[in-house]
């Protein structure tokens, strides 16, 4: 509690000497105790209420000193894979702005970090989702040759069945002319 009350009254004097636009010590206050009620329960396991925390002090009061924080710690829960609040695309925006937005933090540094990181994974992701895509159309045109195949089998065994045919069918033909030209050559012997 004294540990709280130290890093309290210091967070206060630091917020006053601080870039940040004036504002009375209350809003600073309020804005302190959302970070750490969010920081509780994220710890808890509640994600989608620290989110909605974290969010709330990131777009009411972006030039707190406790923003940077709130945007890091909003990335954090959204690289989490337990959390139901997972979403490497928006982490991927947040720990840019934090980057960008506020260079000076102290967590800048490791927000460029997890977003070179969080660049290599949905880089990897998007080729990976690609390479799956070509892999479905490969398999689809295999199974379209396939098909093409057994059509193409089916008609080579409809041909070769009519070539049977046709060739019973000159055989016949020409056993009739054979038997023709007997009965001619009989005749012209008569």
């Amino acid at each position: 509690m004294i540990r709280g009350a130290i890093l309290l009254g210091l967070t206060l004097v630091l917020a006053a000497c601080s870039s940040a636009p004036w504002r009375p010590v209350t809003d600073w206050v309020q804005v302190w105790l959302l970070v750490e009620r969010a920081d509780r329960l994220a710890g808890d396991g509640d994600h989608k209420e620290a989110r909605a925390l974290y969010e709330q002090v990131v777009q009411d009061y972006p030039n707190s000193p406790w923003a940077p924080r709130a945007l890091f710690r909003l990335a954090r829960l959204e690289v989490t894979p337990e959390s139901p609040v997972l979403d490497y695309w928006r982490a991927f925006g947040h720990f840019d702005r934090v980057a960008n937005d506020y260079p000076e933090s102290p967590l800048a540094a490791e927000a460029r970090a997890w977003r070179e990181a969080l660049f290599q994974l949905l880089t990897r992701e998007r080729e990976a989702a690609r390479v799956r895509q070509d892999m479905e159309r490969l398999r689809l045109a295999e199974v379209r040759l396939e098909q093409e195949a057994v059509r193409v089998k089916e008609d080579m065994e409809r041909l070769m069945r009519s070539e049977i045919r046709m060739e019973q069918e000159a055989l016949r033909v020409k056993q009739e002319l054979e038997r023709l030209k007997r009965n001619e050559i009989r005749l012209q012997q008569e």
